[in-house]
């Protein structure tokens, strides 16, 4: 994962670098909800034994729900970009009783051992961007700097003789941000894409939501739509994965 932490400076300084725009007024945007989500996929760690490990039919994961939030500030100030911190906790517990020999974080764990998993993609984004338009229909662009913070561990006995494999999940991804969105005049309706997306030294990871929410008085509002979040890897610290999750969401919105 170091050639995605290293790119971070770099796409930082191209986001900073871009064309200014602002709001005309102050403003904060929360919201705060759930997300139901199915995992697929499989991933290869290059320096094991094994072959590619399913995280449904090997490690027993299918899905699970988790809590998302996230705050943004934008101001009128054209030079700064406004910012927004958003928060997705992913992670799920599984069991399941291996068919076939697996290999990852450097432990070789054989056919018929019953194993206990836990994967943990939680990450935080840090998103710096600027207002393009700004009235029925909104388009904002500029950069994420997306914080995961887990870990994909396993473990399990078979007599006397216990294993334990471990996956650290811990780096920085840079990502390009878009949002555009569109307000129904006159019925607090309004429809929302966005999108990170980073495609750089064997790494493809993209984010993409669709929403519709409407607002009522006083600023409280609720949202709903779709996310899907996939990340592919071609040997990237040793490590080939093709992983995508796809969910539903809901959340409570405010905004003064």
């Amino acid at each position: 994962m170091k050639r995605i932490a290293t790119a971070t400076a770099l796409g930082l300084g191209l986001a900073l670098s871009s064309s200014a725009y602002s709001d005309t007024v102050f403003g904060i945007y929360a919201g705060a909800g759930n997300i139901s989500y199915d995992y697929s996929g499989d991933f290869t760690d290059l320096d094991g034994n094994g072959g590619s490990i399913d995280f449904e039919d090997d490690l027993g994961l299918s899905g699970d729900s988790g809590a998302y939030f996230y705050v943004a500030i934008e101001h009128p100030i054209p030079i700064l970009p406004n910012i927004k911190i958003a928060h997705s906790d992913i992670s799920e517990s599984g069991r399941n009783t291996l068919d076939e020999d697996i290999s990852f974080g450097g432990e070789d764990i054989p056919a018929g051992v019953t194993i206990d998993t836990d994967v943990d993609f939680t990450h935080t984004d840090f998103t710096f961007y600027y207002e393009i338009l700004d009235n029925w229909v909104n388009l904002d662009l500029g950069l994420t700097a997306r914080q995961f913070d887990g870990e994909l561990a396993a473990a399990g006995s078979q007599g006397p003789i216990s294993y334990s494999a471990q996956e650290d999940l811990d780096f920085v991804a840079p990502m390009l941000y878009g949002m555009a969105r569109f307000d129904l005049p006159l019925t607090g309706l309004y429809v929302q894409a966005s999108g990170n997306w980073i495609g750089v030294s064997g790494v493809q990871l993209y984010d993409i939501w669709g929403k519709v929410g409407y607002t009522f008085a006083f600023g409280l509002g609720l949202e709903a739509g779709v996310r899907q979040l996939a990340l592919e890897l071609d040997d990237v610290d040793d490590l080939d994965a093709d992983i995508t999750l796809d969910g539903t969401y809901i959340a409570a919105t405010f905004h003064f």
